[in-house]
């Protein structure tokens, strides 16, 4: 089962790779965990917009067009960096590995969200959640960027950084431009 999988590759534990279909078809069907980034990221978004006490429309259309810019960015990058340090062999498991892993870091800040807007939780908790989590996915691609794609740590804090500060970038560029 995934979670288990993402659960035992965060721990560093071994047989990881037992969880995960890391097939071709297991490939393509990781970007059904694109997919699902979309409406968690919708209740994230209502939060906000809940919490600002803003009777604006929410633009779910650009929330969405953004949110796959970004999650279609992380392929591209980790093909680049297994082709820069010579790891190609593991871009499919990375990318496979990483899809799921963050959709339930994904998971963890909509359903803090979710119970703000229940009101089982004040915003200030809800956010705090999300940020630690959003802050953590920088960690995640440094354990993943060693663990899954087998690079040093130097290479893993690197990809990290990177990875984390193309994320930004894009969110910015789109905040500016959408």
């Amino acid at each position: 089962m995934i979670i288990t999988g993402v659960k035992k590759v965060l721990l560093g534990e071994p047989g990881w790779e037992y969880h995960f279909d890391l097939t071709k078809t297991g490939f393509l069907h990781s970007f059904l965990a694109v997919i699902l980034y979309i409406p968690l990221s919708f209740i994230i978004a209502r939060a906000a917009v809940k919490y600002n006490d803003v009777l604006e429309h929410i633009p779910y259309s650009k929330i969405t067009l953004v949110l796959l810019f970004i999650a279609l960015s992380f392929p591209l990058i980790a093909y680049i960096l297994v082709s820069i340090f010579d790891k190609q062999a593991t871009l499919c498991s990375w990318i496979i590995v990483r899809h799921w892993t963050i959709l339930f870091a994904l998971a963890v800040i909509a359903a803090g969200f979710s119970l703000y807007l229940i009101g089982l939780l004040p915003f200030s908790v809800a956010f705090f959640i999300g940020m630690s989590c959003y802050i953590g996915t920088l960690a995640i691609d440094v354990f993943l960027t060693r663990h899954v794609a087998n690079f040093d740590w130097i290479g893993a804090v690197f990809s990290g950084v990177l990875i984390s500060a193309t994320n930004i970038m894009i969110l910015l560029f789109s905040l500016n431009y959408l």
